[in-house]
């Protein structure tokens, strides 16, 4: 009968525990996203499940900007074990031995560990690991260029790290960046899903989503906001005329100008082929007309066009139709609506105008009616 040392028997129990968080970590992962799980979320799962699974006092997940020139912590937990972010970002580009974040990301060092003292990490080295029991490791999977970094250390603690330990987080590392990039790419299809191809803005699935969770968020905490329904003056013409092209063209400059004179906060949506809505939070009925006839004015400026419409000195404008909901039991339907209706009436008296001012808490039985 062959028996264990302590040691092997160890071994053999921390790497099943590890496998075990490995599987506990995609059953949640996977469940996270048929669930809309945040990525924050995610995030500190991961955390959770490398300071409990593989027994570290602390982990840190650091990931490459979209520059390619630097890493920063996105979450973390602090010495009070709560979690933290840091926006300080390290750089990346450096040659070999600058240091070990640069280092291991870009492969020429397969991971870092150190129980040492702080005299052995060298002072010009600005972003310099913590030491005192740490380790670092890439975020890769197979022989995909590293994504990140994952840190642990065992803070205020005399255990050391151990080679075996490191390799464990290797092992572990590979899965979480799997789970990163897998929980990135499903994020990246959903934003897919609510945006308009051809302008970048957010397409009529998300404007009718944002409309009734808009009006919900009124009625709940008695705010205001705002509807305009904005629609290209002759825009068939233009099809016509110069093609679709053309068309394509101009809708791409009236959505830029839209999305340049408004706030961030304000939602721009692509409902149509030629319409655009956008939501204005907080923007009571008496702001309106100063917003409405910016929008009016930076489109007859900015006279969007063609290359063969500049020739025959054509220009193109827009007509806004306007609704505001200030209370009640008013549907994104009947907003809509109201909005709609205003703008019919712009279209009807000449265009290049807004329409009439439509407001719920004078109109709503005329809007309750029109939902019928």
């Amino acid at each position: 009968m062959v028996t264990l040392s302590n040691h092997k028997l160890e071994q053999i129990v921390k790497k099943q525990r590890i496998q075990k968080q490995q599987i506990l970590m995609y059953q949640k992962v996977m469940d996270g996203i048929r669930q809309d799980l945040k990525f924050k979320s995610l995030l500190k799962l991961i955390i959770r499940s490398v300071c409990r699974g593989l027994g570290f006092k602390r982990a840190g997940i650091f990931l490459i900007d979209s520059d390619n020139r630097n890493v920063r912590l996105v979450m973390g937990i602090d010495k009070n074990g709560k979690f933290e972010q840091n926006k300080e970002r390290i750089p990346i580009n450096l040659k070999p031995g600058k240091n070990y974040f640069a280092d291991v990301i870009n492969g020429h060092k397969k991971f870092f560990f150190s129980n040492d003292i702080p005299h052995r990490i060298p002072k010009k080295d600005k972003f310099r690991v913590p030491v005192y029991n740490n380790a670092l490791v890439p975020l890769r999977f197979g022989k995909a260029k590293a994504i990140g970094a994952l840190a642990v250390d065992n803070l205020d603690e005399n255990r050391p790290i151990t080679k075996s330990d490191v390799l464990a987080l290797l092992s572990y590392a590979t899965q979480v960046g799997l789970a990163i990039d897998c929980f990135r790419s499903h994020e990246k299809m959903i934003g897919l899903s609510f945006t308009d191809i051809m302008t970048g803005l957010y397409n009529r699935r998300f404007f009718e989503k944002a409309l009734s969770q808009e009006i919900n968020r009124c009625q709940r905490y008695s705010r205001t906001f705002s509807l305009l329904i904005v629609d290209i003056d002759h825009f068939k013409r233009v099809n016509d005329t110069y093609g679709h092209d053309a068309g394509d063209e101009i809708i791409r400059q009236i959505a830029d100008i839209l999305q340049h004179n408004l706030r961030g906060l304000d939602v721009v949506c692509r409902v149509g082929g030629e319409e655009f809505a956008v939501i204005l939070p907080e923007t009571p009925s008496q702001n309106l007309t100063i917003v409405v006839d910016r929008l009016l004015k930076e489109v007859r400026q900015a006279s969007p066009h063609v290359e063969a419409m500049v020739k025959k000195k054509e220009r193109v404008t827009i007509s806004i139709g306007v609704a505001s909901y200030r209370g009640g039991d008013l549907s994104s339907a009947a907003l809509f609506k109201m909005a709609d209706k205003s703008l019919y009436h712009a279209k009807r008296t000449g265009r290049d105008r807004s329409g009439p001012h439509y407001d719920s808490a004078k109109n709503l039985r005329l809007a309750l009616l029109n939902n019928k």
